[in-house]
């Protein structure tokens, strides 16, 4: 009974430090996935408010409906208050939804200033202008989703690799 008991606790000390590596590996994958969605939405953004002039609330729900991450939650945040805005400006309803929508840590103060910056774009009077920096932030959440990815890709195994070999120690060390 005794030697059951050992080995299911060394058998959860394993399953343990295997599922940490497995969760650092998913939260990589994540800001991956995050950035590859915010250059994508920042697309349809484009399409929807520079060619089919489509109003902003309306925009953003379109954009936010082809989106999983925390980015589309911000989007239909955004695009909710924005409809009945208050007299509030969009920098604030922004800036709001991306502290209340994009969980703490999620993002370097680097990417989270990207983040906050694309209100500039969203909100240009001159069609030309506005299109010029809805592209030139596709093209920073490009980067940083290429960047996310290289990362997962190389850091996201490493994690797994080591988590499962601390582990096997750890089993080994109380046998």
């Amino acid at each position: 009974m005794r030697l059951v008991l050992k080995m299911g606790g060394l058998l959860c000390i394993f399953a343990a430090c295997c599922m940490t590596g497995f969760e650092m590996d998913h939260r990589l994958k994540q800001r991956w996935l995050f950035f590859r969605e915010v250059t994508e939405s920042l697309q349809l953004l484009e399409k929807e408010m520079t060619w089919l002039r489509t109003p902003l609330p309306e925009a953003l729900r379109g954009a936010a409906a082809h989106g999983t991450t925390a980015f589309a939650s911000m989007l239909l945040s955004c695009a909710g208050q924005v409809s009945n805005r208050e007299r509030r400006s969009f920098g604030e309803i922004w800036q709001e939804c991306a502290a209340r929508e994009i969980p703490g840590g999620f993002l370097h103060e680097s990417e989270y200033q990207v983040l906050l910056d694309v209100e500039e774009a969203l909100c240009g009077a001159d069609l030309v202008l506005q299109r010029t920096h809805l592209q030139k932030q596709q093209q920073r959440f490009g980067d940083l989703a290429e960047q996310a990815r290289e990362e997962w890709r190389q850091k996201g195994t490493l994690w797994r690799r080591l988590s499962a070999a601390a582990g096997a120690s750890f089993v080994i060390l109380l046998i």
